[in-house]
């Protein structure tokens, strides 16, 4: 379904491009391949299979974050107290069913394209991608010099979804395909991963999401979008919220008529990293937006997820609120091309280090 081109050994990047379009469902096969012990019978209905699947989630280890909290305990006897230390180490130990320890942490971003008329964005999303390959981009820096893997996942961006203001984004089969495709994002074996998503236009689908999906007010859909109050995208979340009203209550309809491809991949690889236990750090706001949507359809779905970067007071802390998710690298700003999330894998990676390594007498 997609070829994967490693562009810089030294940048440890791989750039991830392939069409999904016309995909098959068949993600919930490769998914229970992996040994998870959980099994979704296929029911013909694409998204049948998903809620199948989210109300099945593996819950948070329980052993686990009792050792982590008493190791952290015995080392901030030495170091002095750190509250945020052992709140992320005993998150981490909880979603991964061991002792925290960070071998192969993963940047995934996922980039995609939107119909909506003058905001496809083509332009300047292949611009963005192009300047990732490279290795231009600040994400590629903090990876770079934190050894952490970075994949670039290019979403058909010749091919943008359809005009949200005038029709669905994809068909069924197209977003559970998609949501298939993000799963794709934790093959090869990760221990932590990092998503973030962007894409020209996509804001629009956000604030529509927020207000339909999330419940937010138009004015506060805008502001957490990026939107400005009266301008042309404002009109065009108007008429696309005019025309999707009636998908209100069905987060799974929701997405595949407003989201982009980018939604629906992040969706899928968050669920992939829970399903196999894997702990996830979520950058910008359309990664937030993906994690209520999935906190809509099954309360908990992110509980494995951090959020990481923006300010307590506004959306990523309303975010981290409603999906019980804990906070990184607070007050850093958000990025959509993921740099909070992989400065937050840096810092969590070095905490569990440091816990792994700590000796209590010399």
């Amino acid at each position: 379904m997609m070829n994967r081109i490693s562009l810089s050994k030294r940048e440890n990047i791989a750039f991830c491009a392939g069409s999904v379009i016309g995909s098959r469902h068949s993600f919930t096969k490769r998914l229970f391949n992996t040994g998870s012990g959980i099994g979704v019978a296929l029911s013909g209905l694409p998204f049948d299979d998903i809620r199948e699947l989210m109300s099945n989630l593996p819950k948070a280890d329980e052993q686990a974050p009792v050792l982590a909290a008493m190791r952290s305990e015995t080392m901030s006897a030495h170091t002095g107290a750190m509250p945020a230390e052992k709140e992320h180490l005993s998150w981490l130990a909880s979603w991964s069913g061991k002792s925290p320890k960070v071998e192969r942490p993963l940047m995934a971003l996922f980039a995609g394209t939107h119909g909506v008329s003058g905001q496809t964005g083509e332009a300047d999303t292949l611009d963005a991608v192009t300047r990732l390959a490279a290795g231009g981009s600040a994400v590629n820096q903090v990876c770079a010099s934190q050894d952490i893997g970075l994949k670039v996942f290019d979403l058909a961006l010749q091919i943008p979804v359809g005009d949200i203001t005038e029709t669905a984004a994809m068909d069924e089969k197209g977003a559970a395909g998609t949501i298939g495709f993000g799963m794709e994002a934790i093959a090869g074996g990760v221990d932590l991963l990092g998503l973030a998503a962007f894409g020209r236009g996509g804001e629009v689908a956000d604030a529509v999401l927020l207000e339909l999906a999330a419940g937010q007010t138009r004015e506060a859909a805008l502001a957490h979008a990026g939107i400005a109050a009266g301008g042309p995208q404002a009109a065009q979340v108007e008429k696309a919220v005019g025309l999707h009203g009636d998908a209100t209550g069905d987060p799974m309809e929701l997405l595949r008529r407003l989201g982009g491809r980018e939604h629906s991949a992040v969706a899928g690889a968050i669920l992939a990293a829970r399903v196999n236990h894997v702990p996830v750090v979520l950058g910008g706001i359309r990664a937030w937006v993906v994690a209520l949507l999935l906190d809509q359809i099954e309360t908990g779905a992110c509980a494995h997820c951090a959020v990481a970067g923006g300010e307590a007071e506004e959306f990523a802390g309303l975010v981290a609120r409603t999906c019980a998710m804990p906070r990184v690298l607070a007050g850093f700003g958000q990025s959509s091309e993921g740099m909070q999330a992989a400065l937050a894998i840096g810092l969590l990676k070095g905490l569990a280090a440091a816990h792994d390594g700590f000796a209590e007498t010399a």
